[in-house]
């Protein structure tokens, strides 16, 4: 899947104790019907989370979203992407225009509509062009200096 739009960047302490990645949310679609989270690949992080929905399920998402399970686990991931761009964290990144592939491992329709998205694509994300790419990095090694 490729795209071009708005795309934000963030850490996220995944595990505990330490465990950061840095994830990217945009959208896709002609309304941007489709939540699109993506791993940034960041060389030398031994705990890059790789399955995200595998991810949400260890988060619990069913104790908020009901069933089925992978409703609950679209849901939390498009949580995580809306909100961290609606209440940024301050190293969170907002590129207006940037292009991306996202590797997708996988998808799901959600059981109804939430935070704007009727679906949900996940997997590892790369942005286009080494500038915004080092800048992605930098906010992974910002989270590690913060910890």
């Amino acid at each position: 899947m490729t795209g071009k739009g708005r795309v934000t960047v963030f850490s996220m302490l995944h595990d505990w104790p330490g465990r950061f990645c840095v994830l990217a949310y945009t959208t896709a679609g002609e309304f941007g019907d489709t939540a699109v989270l993506g791993v940034i690949p960041i060389e030398g992080n031994e705990f890059e989370p790789g399955d995200l929905f595998a991810m949400a399920g260890r988060h619990q998402p069913t104790s908020l979203y009901g069933q089925p399970p992978e409703h609950a686990r679209a849901a939390w991931l498009a949580c995580t992407g809306f909100s961290a761009r609606l209440t940024p964290k301050p190293d969170t990144l907002d590129f207006d225009d940037a292009a991306w592939t996202l590797e997708m491992t996988q998808q799901a329709t959600l059981a109804k509509p939430m935070y704007g998205h009727e679906h949900v694509a996940a997997g590892r994300l790369r942005l286009e062009g080494s500038a915004l790419a080092e800048k992605a990095r930098d906010v992974f090694c910002g989270s590690l200096v913060a910890q």
